[in-house]
């Protein structure tokens, strides 16, 4: 939905807050939550553009996206669940059945599920990990690490946004990402977790391609003392979504 309400409504939205029954997610900052079940929930604030600040057509373009995705896909799989515009400022929650119907629907690739199921997805866990206890990185992660639990989680994105679990983060990748609490991270582009040097010499095994993209240039200015690194305004004044960068959160 990042890609078409910002197609749709000329810019004057430009992207979508979700939300769903039973979830309270609030706040002046985007951000996509997913529960015990894999529903996908999410927030999105955006201002509005003064020409459109009507809330009816607004809501209109939203449930014509939404009817026109739920008569190809299964009833229900996509649900608005409320959408204001005040002071200038637009904020639509919206419920998404699974991780695929978000993906779908928004046209932003996400994926959640055991973390052994992601890797006969074809993702690769390559690049920096860090190791996370109580919402804290206590040092750099091995893929093997990793892997050696089979009843871990993960959500997989590919966005600039803020991401809830429901769950206790033990792992994260550490390439634009920022930890926000124990359930909870923040990914701008210019953020880094600093795991340790370990972290940093990870590879892939030889013959194996990754799905993400490379990032280049990522520049690390100064940690804050919990393995947070960032740009300054540069990192949190990012308006970008979309991004070549794979996000992992493994969490139980």
């Amino acid at each position: 939905m990042k890609k078409w309400i910002s197609t749709i409504l000329c810019a004057a939205l430009g992207a979508v807050l979700l939300c769903g029954c039973g979830v309270s997610l609030e706040g002046d900052e985007s951000v996509v939550y997913v529960d015990k079940k894999g529903i996908v929930y999410s927030l999105d604030v955006e201002a509005l553009d003064e020409d459109f600040y009507d809330e009816t057509e607004l809501e209109a373009f939203v449930d014509e996206a939404v009817e026109a995705y739920t008569s190809e896909h299964e009833k229900g799989s996509v649900k608005m669940e409320e959408l204001t515009a005040e002071d200038g400022v637009a904020k639509l929650k919206m419920r998404y059945r699974t991780a695929q119907d978000y993906t779908d629907f928004n046209g932003i690739e996400m994926y959640q599920g055991e973390v052994v199921a992601s890797l006969a997805a074809g993702y690769v866990y390559d690049g920096a990990f860090a190791r996370v206890e109580n919402g804290k990185v206590t040092g750099s992660a091995t893929k093997q690490e990793i892997y050696a639990d089979e009843d871990l989680k993960v959500v997989i994105i590919r966005a600039n946004t803020d991401v809830k679990v429901d769950g206790e983060i033990r792992y994260v990748s550490c390439e634009n990402v920022k930890l926000t609490g124990a359930d909870s991270v923040s990914i701008r582009n210019g953020y880094y977790l600093d795991a340790g040097p370990a972290a940093a010499a990870e590879t892939m095994a030889p013959g194996t391609e990754s799905l993400a993209e490379e990032s280049a240039g990522t520049e690390q200015a100064g940690s804050d003392g919990n393995g947070q690194t960032g740009a300054g305004s540069e990192a949190s004044g990012s308006s970008s979504f979309e991004t070549d960068v794979y996000t992992f959160i493994i969490y139980k």
